[in-house]
């Protein structure tokens, strides 16, 4: 059985540096960027000539670690060839991470074409079991956080299904074709209609006026597809999840509290990004409660930015929410908020946001969501919207 003892790290211009494990991690950034400050790889680990240590893996690679089923269906794969460790996952699934790091056994840079259109992943594909052919083309480049099916990958944007598939257009005709980075969620068999709860959270908290990416359900219902909101034009962004941030790891994710969590943001957002980042960490926290989304921990809130050096640091857009009392009836908040993780009542609510987040109206914002909750009207799967108009019902 092979142990993976190194690895190089690449921000998008070069190779930053080297992790290595033998006993504790130890990351040293390449003598070449010394005078680079923008090639550090985490606002908390700055270019220096002195390595960064830690016993277990360094926190602010902990963004990048795959959980749950992306984790699992690697140490099924190779659980009888690597030892899989985080180490091993690293150089396994961050072929194409969240995020403007790259992980590689070497120091080459793969890059992953689109053989895949969009209108495929929302067509309804009957009994074939679609999401697994991605698993096998996908899963070893997919350093995605959750503990759900889910897999990072490009899919072609502009071409009808009637003509003909991208490599076999014409040169001229291929030219047009656009790629799209996307993540495809799944369901599960103990989570029935999944996919569909997170379709409807996330149109409500758009019609609500948060801030989300672009989304889709797929015709059968099966697939969340979500446009990448760490890319731009198709360039990569840094992520920093708030487990990096506080110097945790991923199994510390509910551990923490959502004053926790602006603390974080004042400490590390950009000064003309730091009031906006608040206010929508406020946002998430109302809407997550109105629709009790008790999976709101410390990995499902994020710092997006140019590169450390920059001055756009700010709060990323929402994801991963979903009513989770639909499937945990008794569920509560994922982290403590004023010391408890019971569901807040409007009075610790307007609290929240005027003592900690500084929103000046608090009242105006829980008004606008709690509107936004009570007007939307499904267009896809209702069976499922009527389960999650119940469970809002109580917080009336």
């Amino acid at each position: 059985m092979e142990r993976i003892n190194r690895l190089f790290i690449r921000t998008p211009n070069a190779v930053s540096g080297r992790l290595e494990q033998h006993g504790r991690h130890v990351f040293a950034y390449d003598p070449a960027v010394l005078h680079q400050p923008s090639a550090a790889i985490s606002l908390t680990m700055p270019v220096r000539l002195a390595s960064y240590e830690h016993t277990l893996m360094l926190p602010a690679l902990q963004t990048f670690l795959p959980e749950g089923f992306v984790a699992n269906r690697l140490r099924d794969r190779f659980g009888k060839t690597f030892k899989i460790n985080d180490m091993a996952l690293l150089a396994l699934s961050s072929g194409d991470a969240i995020g403007r790091l790259r992980v590689s056994v070497d120091q080459r840079d793969a890059s992953r074409p689109a053989n895949i259109a969009l209108r495929e992943l929302l067509a309804d594909q009957g009994n074939r079991a679609l999401f697994d052919d991605l698993c096998e083309r996908y899963l070893f480049s997919s350093a995605v956080a959750g503990v759900h099916p889910k897999v990072l990958l490009t899919a072609t944007t502009e071409f009808e299904p009637c003509e003909p598939a991208p490599d076999k257009l014409s040169l001229a005709a291929r030219a047009a074709v656009k790629t799209g980075d996307y993540i495809v969620k799944a369901g599960e068999p103990e989570l029935p209609h999944l996919v569909s709860n997170e379709f409807h959270c996330l149109s409500i908290a758009r019609a609500a006026g948060l801030d989300v990416p672009e989304f889709w359900l797929s015709e059968d219902e099966k697939r969340l597809v979500i446009s990448r909101f760490d890319r731009v034009d198709g360039a990569p962004l840094g992520f920093e999840d708030m487990v990096s941030l506080q110097g945790k790891q991923n199994a510390d994710k509910y551990e923490g509290s959502y004053e926790g969590i602006a603390k974080a943001i004042a400490l590390n957002a950009s000064p003309a990004y730091r009031a906006t980042s608040l206010r929508t960490l406020y946002e998430s926290v109302v809407l997550s409660t109105l629709l009790r989304n008790g999976d709101a921990h410390l990995k499902n809130f994020g710092l997006l930015y140019t590169d450390p050096t920059s001055d756009d640091c700010r709060l990323s857009p929402l994801y991963d929410v979903v009513t989770t009392t639909l499937h945990l009836p008794n569920d509560r908040m994922a982290l403590n908020l004023h010391r408890s993780r019971e569901w807040p009542n409007l009075q610790a609510l307007i609290k929240f946001g005027r003592e900690t987040c500084h929103v000046s109206q608090p009242a105006e914002v829980i008004h606008r969501i709690q509107q936004a909750v009570a007007q939307y009207r499904p267009q896809q799967a209702a069976h499922v919207w009527h389960q999650q108009q119940n469970a809002i019902a109580k917080l009336k």
